[in-house]
């Protein structure tokens, strides 16, 4: 079990010592969004920052639980570009998503005054009013070979087990232990028999819920209390209602504004934020203390 002083808890301190707090393999949902090295504050740049974030990636890696996800934000492409090369180098981390946050969009608010934004004249280029996010889960596939070969059950063993409308043979688990099909609620049936590997042990999860495709259009959080880039509590309720479970663990290293408690809190998560400013941890309690106390009135 995780040490359970953190749970719940917003952690003052760097993320790079922090993450080692953590024990591996006990996070179902790791969302963060690091600072993009564009100067938007003293906080946004260090001369180091590719290596920082590939520093931040490698030990985000070992937290996450097999069948857990993994997203950070940026606003970068080129950065953005960067960074997965950093992931697919040096992590396991395999890439789903690439899903856009449209800012402006029919029926939003606000869609009126960044209208304003798109009919001024002397533009060069087209306005930038999104911001972006890498979806990336793991590859579970090995574990089927590596069990079958402990257990000394052959392919052929498996695929015995699901034949043809005609009775011949086909291709169904060695496409899955190859890695490209998931297993479905039939196909676990003999993985399960003859391995003893659950859904859970191979599949990450992900809790359609038959909405979205990969442009989301949410809102700016209007109520930027002392944090000029928070994050909308409805876009991480978003992220948290597809990746994971009530009572699951969401980890978020750089909490910023605390969007991402505040939507675990709604949505009966466990989390664990860890933040480095204090004015930032204690923007975040405050807003805890008053979602608690909202809870109890």
């Amino acid at each position: 079990m995780m040490n359970e002083e953190l749970m719940n808890q917003v952690i003052l301190g760097d993320s790079l010592v922090e993450l080692d707090r953590i024990e591996d393999k006990s996070i179902n949902l790791i969302c963060i969004d690091p600072p993009y090295n564009i100067g938007k504050d003293e906080w946004d740049y260090r001369e180091d920052y590719y290596e920082f974030m590939n520093n931040i990636f490698i030990k985000l890696e070992s937290k996450l639980k097999d069948n857990g996800s993994f997203f950070f934000f940026h606003n970068d492409f080129r950065m953005m570009a960067e960074l997965d090369r950093l992931v697919q180098k040096n992590t396991s981390f395999v890439f789903r998503n690439f899903i856009v946050w449209n800012k402006r969009f029919d029926g939003s608010p606000k869609k009126g005054f960044l209208d304003g934004f798109i009919v001024r004249g002397g533009l060069n280029s087209f306005n930038k009013m999104a911001e972006y996010m890498m979806f990336y889960t793991f590859d579970n596939s090995w574990k089927l070979k590596e069990e079958r070969t402990k257990r000394n059950v052959v392919q052929m063993t498996m695929g015995e087990e699901i034949l043809s409308r005609t009775g011949g043979l086909t291709g169904w688990y060695s496409n899955i232990e190859m890695g490209k099909n998931y297993p479905t609620k039939e196909t676990i049936k003999p993985i399960t028999k003859h391995l003893g590997l659950t859904i859970d042990d191979i599949v990450p999860k992900f809790r359609n819920q038959k909405k979205h495709h990969s442009v989301w259009n949410y809102d700016l959080d209007a109520k930027k209390v002392g944090h000029i880039t928070p994050k909308p509590v409805e876009l991480m309720e978003n992220i948290i209602l597809h990746t994971t479970d009530e009572n699951d663990v969401v980890l978020d290293c750089f909490a910023g504004a605390g969007s991402t408690a505040i939507a675990c809190k709604n949505l009966n998560r466990n989390f664990i934020m860890i933040e480095r400013e204090k004015k930032y941890c204690d923007i975040i309690e405050k807003k805890l203390d008053l979602y608690t106390k909202k809870v109890v009135t």
